[in-house]
């Protein structure tokens, strides 16, 4: 097996900065009470640079600083911060466990379909921390293992215990990392050991007896000399994620950020489900005012086929957000799946197929749709019907008309007809001249192929019987030409009648 565990040293404090729009961040500290007195346990940069730092009573910042924003600490939101960075992890494996501080992920089933350990933690690590999230990571055989190295690693690095290295890296951890030695560090420091290394040297029921049965389990289980089994993550049935903003947001760009983490996570969740989502709303929730009474704000998206890309998602979610008008200052924002289905397998043959290249069609008309809205875009509806000019009609790119665009050729069960048809045809038929005989448009026409009959109407008062050619004129254009079928004319002895334009072949 193989872990990668994943430490979020600054966690009390990222997930205050995280709900600032980037560039509106205050100098934050947040507080924890230690006794009866209120000590800053984390500032940001901002506040370092004007000389709070942590361990400093709270009354002492606030001498050197008194426009410090205060946040006490609140163990809810930073679980429900690891919630939402699992949710972005599943994406690369559904083992994963949460921990006190941050995560532990067993890969070892995931290496091969993200290229390789180095890619995976790459990978990982640059969408965890896209939550806003700073960490360090480790990666080890063993998952406690894992999450001593990734504790000993300084922020924004990785240390690969993976191979012979790793009892090596292990042996030089201090011992102030193992949970269980935190109630006797004073004792164990005393009589001489500062590593796991020294810890190990010592006799083991002596430590037993002394320090209790869990710091000898916790040492086993790290180097992998006892079981270590994990209580992985259970997502739940559906997927629905709120974020408050802490301040009051106006403008749809600063949305962008918040709403890509949201987007992530949701993918995370669909991965984990095996499953891809058709339609999902994004809600943004407005301040609450007599004044005002716009409540909230949904953007409901609906895709022609089901999709798990975040890419795909947000690029769709970002047409819409630069298309809607914020009515009110935005102070939390939710998003649902609202509509899932199972995921397709990606296509992996060297050459596209006819899945793929519709696939990439569809995209292309949702993209498009999505910036100029859904009236902007219309698409060819196939008819049952065998009188040209009623054969197909316009329809507007609505969430029903992508479905037909895109399935149309596959799923359709109009019988096409055996002789080729032009795509563009005349609204009106265009009366074409005629020279000794002979149909002209823009030159004397050549008839490559025809007649074909075509009958049909007489259920109502708009019948035809017409003969259908295709024919060539000396610019080497295709024209679909017909004239009308007339039994009565014939039987008088005038055979030829006038000549229509019907389309034109591209």
């Amino acid at each position: 097996m193989l872990w990668i565990a994943l430490y979020f040293p600054a966690l009390s404090l990222d997930w205050v900065e995280r709900r600032f729009p980037e560039a509106l961040i205050p100098a934050i500290g947040v507080t924890v009470r230690k006794g009866n007195q209120i000590c800053i346990q984390q500032a940001n940069k901002p506040a370092q640079a004007r000389g709070v730092m942590e361990g400093q009573p709270l009354a002492s910042a606030l001498a050197v600083f008194p426009d410090l924003v205060i946040m006490e600490q609140d163990s809810h939101e930073e679980g429900k911060a690891l919630q939402q960075a699992v949710y972005a992890a599943l994406r690369f494996t559904p083992n994963i466990a949460i921990q006190n501080s941050g995560l532990i992920a067993e890969v070892s089933g995931s290496l091969k379909l993200f290229g390789g350990l180095k890619k995976l933690c790459q990978s990982l690590n640059r969408v965890v921390t896209a939550q806003g999230l700073q960490l360090s990571a480790g990666i080890a055989p063993t998952a406690t293992g894992a999450w001593l190295l990734a504790r000993s690693a300084s922020s924004g690095t990785v240390i690969n215990g993976k191979g012979e290295e790793f009892r090596i890296l292990l042996d030089a951890l201090p011992v102030g990392f193992l949970e269980s030695a935190q109630p006797h560090l004073e004792v164990i420091r005393g009589i001489g050991c500062k590593t796991l290394a020294d810890l190990q040297r010592l006799p083991r029921s002596g430590v037993a007896r002394r320090f209790g049965q869990n710091l000898p389990a916790e040492l086993d289980r790290a180097y992998g000399d006892a079981p270590d089994p994990q209580k992985w993550f259970e997502a739940p049935e559906d997927f629905q994620q709120k974020m408050k903003m802490m301040g009051l947001i106006e403008n749809a760009g600063l949305l962008l950020v918040p709403a890509q983490r949201m987007v992530e996570q949701m993918c995370g969740w669909l991965a984990l489900r095996h499953a891809a989502v058709s339609a999902f709303s994004f809600v943004l929730h407005h301040e609450y005012s007599l004044r005002q009474p716009h409540k909230f704000t949904s953007i409901n998206i609906h895709l022609s086929e089901q999709s798990s890309d975040p890419a795909h998602l947000m690029l769709l979610l970002r047409e819409h957000l630069e298309r809607t008008k914020i009515v009110a200052p935005v102070c939390e924002l939710e998003l649902t799946a609202d509509e899932i289905a199972a995921g397709a397998d990606g296509n992996l043959e060297l050459f596209p197929t006819m899945q793929s290249e519709t696939t990439s069609l569809n995209r292309f008309i949702e993209k498009f749709s999505s910036r100029l809205g859904p009236e902007a875009i219309t698409g060819l509806k196939v008819v049952s019907d065998h009188r040209p000019e009623y054969s197909q009609r316009l329809e507007l790119s609505g969430r029903g008309a992508l479905n037909r665009f895109s399935k149309r050729g596959r799923n359709s069960q109009i019988i096409p007809p055996e002789s080729p048809r032009p795509a563009w045809l005349m609204e009106i038929p265009l009366e074409l001249k005629v020279q000794r005989g002979r149909p002209v448009y823009e030159s004397p026409l050549k008839l490559l192929a025809g007649p074909e009959r075509i009958e049909a109407g007489w259920w109502n008062d708009d019948a035809i019987a017409r003969d259908y050619f295709i024919a060539e004129n000396d610019q080497g254009q295709l024209l679909w030409i017909y004239r009308e079928h007339n039994p009565v004319e014939k039987d008088k002895g005038n055979k030829d009648g006038n000549w229509y334009l019907q389309g034109l072949f591209g």
